[in-house]
């Protein structure tokens, strides 16, 4: 389930993206985080308020498809709590570890728009060129000039291939290779307002959905090249353990 993530600090439109995970946990990026929390310290790993931190509320948007009109049957839930990945670094983008999770206020039952999204078996592999989804609300690419001006309204959908990641290190060279995975933008690619939102691939068996990745950086000008996105496989340990520690 795609939920945009936003907070009065920043504007009232989606500064992020991020998949429900679970009934009250949503996965997004970790540089998100640390972007939002401007000059204020970053405890990193432990489960922190943005509330009391920043005085400011934070916010998930779900079961929206034109946000700016906020009509039935989306709504908003307030986050409770912030965690985000211990080893993250914003300043080593090769870190691997752009991930962080969202603890919401209360719980969010499943429903004809509503479902949480499934996490990837431990070792699930997608080979080069295999199509995945990826919906947000970011900024559309206008190539081969800057993103056009303003925002969608709209949720906007695209398929994109896995990458080689060979070929993706000549764009980004330092791309955590053990951590992290590309996409190629020939099909076109994740923008700004993009970031933490998940990719969702098929499994070979067609047997259901995953959220394989999730978005960290890429080209700025969105005019088609790369994207890397934080390999999930690599974090379940970690994700699993928050939800399992804040459980409550």
């Amino acid at each position: 389930m795609k939920v945009g993530v936003y907070s009065a600090a920043l504007g009232a439109y989606p500064f992020c993206g991020g998949t429900l995970i679970a009934s009250r946990w949503v996965l997004t990026a970790a540089h998100c985080i640390v972007d939002a929390l401007g000059c204020k310290p970053v405890p990193y790993g432990r489960l922190f308020s943005y509330h009391a931190v920043t005085g400011y509320d934070m916010a998930v948007r779900l079961a929206d498809h034109k946000y700016k009109r906020r009509e039935r049957p989306g709504f908003s839930v307030r986050v409770e709590g912030v965690i985000v990945h211990p080893h993250f670094s914003y300043l080593a983008a090769q870190s691997g570890f752009d991930v962080a999770l969202l603890k919401l206020s209360r719980r969010v039952k499943r429903s004809p728009r509503i479902e949480y999204a499934c996490l990837p078996e431990p070792g699930l592999t997608f080979s080069v060129g295999r199509f995945c989804n990826f919906a947000g609300w970011g900024q559309i690419p206008n190539p081969p000039h800057m993103p056009l001006p303003g925002i969608p309204d709209t949720l906007m959908e695209l398929q994109i291939p896995i990458a080689s990641l060979s070929e993706c290190k000549k764009e980004f060279p330092f791309v955590n290779q053990h951590l992290d995975f590309c996409t190629a933008g020939s099909h076109g690619t994740p923008c700004n307002g993009d970031s933490g939102g998940g990719l969702h691939c098929f499994t070979q068996n067609g047997s259901k959905w995953v959220v394989y990745g999730v978005s960290s950086y890429g080209d700025n000008n969105c005019t088609g090249g790369y994207n890397v996105f934080a390999l999930t496989t690599k974090k379940l340990d970690w994700i699993i353990q928050v939800m399992t520690v804040y459980a409550y």
